[in-house]
């Protein structure tokens, strides 16, 4: 009985730690796959690729739990309440008919019927009125109040973007460490490895801050020989989505960890950092270990963050654009 106990504990344990380890994107498609359920008005009559979807979302409800599928669950409601008030204040006429999880690729431009570049437009959850017309819905779901980063892209789009080389920084800096603790060469056997050792998790992560600094600090001195429309232009279109998209989108974010849960809407257009881009001296600063923050005037704009996927030394390397 006691062995058993003591299992328990263990188990319960692990559990809590695979939760810690796992990634936000399992919380953010829950938030996403629901918020359209909502807006169809609580049924999933009209929601496309329906079997596909619901096969998703029970399989990421599997990995979070009850607790942690309640709160998505919640903040979704919230922001489909809010979604359908604003599209109805913005022109939007009839009632929701149809909804797209977006997260396969050329789910929305088939959708639409139309190409769409899905780097620029960060639509999660697409959906269409009676009256024809489509609403992209870039959904974030948060603990907190505040504003959120919404531009996620991957190192080789910043290299495309900026024509720098900076996965050949990471290589260098991973295989050091590869070879100083004689680590497999395969990430998902290393990211094995580096969680099974409370001391090599350790040096994972102060390898982390080695990589991410040097990496940070390439990106940022090219940065710094764009001219101010260059730069600006970089900021609006790459980091910010702000151009006019087809099909339209709005940023939703829902907001708590429990009741009451809020929301909050942001159109890319009508923003008040992005007519402080426009008008303003746009200055960049090195911030912390592996940001580089944004200001125009005196208004702090965002961080553009360099940072490893999930395991550190084991996994992919992106930036994420934070608020400040």
């Amino acid at each position: 009985m006691l062995m058993r106990f003591i299992k328990y504990i263990e188990l319960s344990e692990a559990a809590k730690k695979r939760r810690k380890k796992m990634p936000n994107t399992v919380m953010a498609d829950i938030n996403e796959i629901l918020l359209g359920y909502y807006v169809l008005g609580k049924t999933w009559r009209g929601y496309q690729d329906q079997r596909n979807v619901k096969d998703q979302l029970n399989k990421r409800k599997d990995q979070v739990g009850e607790e942690g599928y309640l709160i998505q669950s919640a903040r979704a409601e919230v922001m489909a309440k809010d979604t359908l008030k604003w599209a109805k204040a913005n022109g939007y006429k009839g009632k929701v008919v149809k909804a797209w999880w977006t997260a396969r690729p050329g789910i929305l431009s088939k959708a639409v019927g139309y190409s769409v570049d899905s780097r620029k437009n960060p639509t999660d959850t697409l959906i269409q009125f009676s009256d024809g017309n489509f609403l992209g819905l870039s959904a974030k779901s948060t603990k907190g109040k505040g504003d959120i980063g919404f531009k996620n892209p991957g190192m080789g789009t910043i290299e495309a973007d900026l024509k720098i080389e900076l996965k050949s920084v990471v290589d260098r800096e991973e295989n050091k460490f590869v070879e100083r603790y004689d680590l497999s060469a395969s990430k998902n056997k290393r990211k094995i490895e580096i969680r099974s050792n409370d001391e090599l998790f350790d040096a994972a992560n102060d390898a982390r801050d080695v990589t991410l600094r040097k990496v940070r600090n390439v990106f940022f001195k090219k940065l710094k020989t764009l001219s101010q429309p260059k730069l600006r232009k970089y900021l609006l279109s790459n980091w910010m989505d702000a151009e006019i998209m087809l099909p339209p989108y709005i940023k939703v974010t829902g907001h708590g960890n429990k009741p009451p849960y809020t929301s909050s809407i942001m159109n890319p257009l009508e923003n008040s950092k992005i007519s402080m881009l426009y008008a303003k001296k746009i200055e960049l600063t090195n911030v912390g270990n592996d940001s580089v923050g944004v200001t125009a005037g005196k208004k702090k704009i965002m961080k553009m963050r360099v940072k490893y996927e999930s395991q550190a030394m084991a996994s992919s390397v992106k930036f994420s654009g934070d608020p400040w």
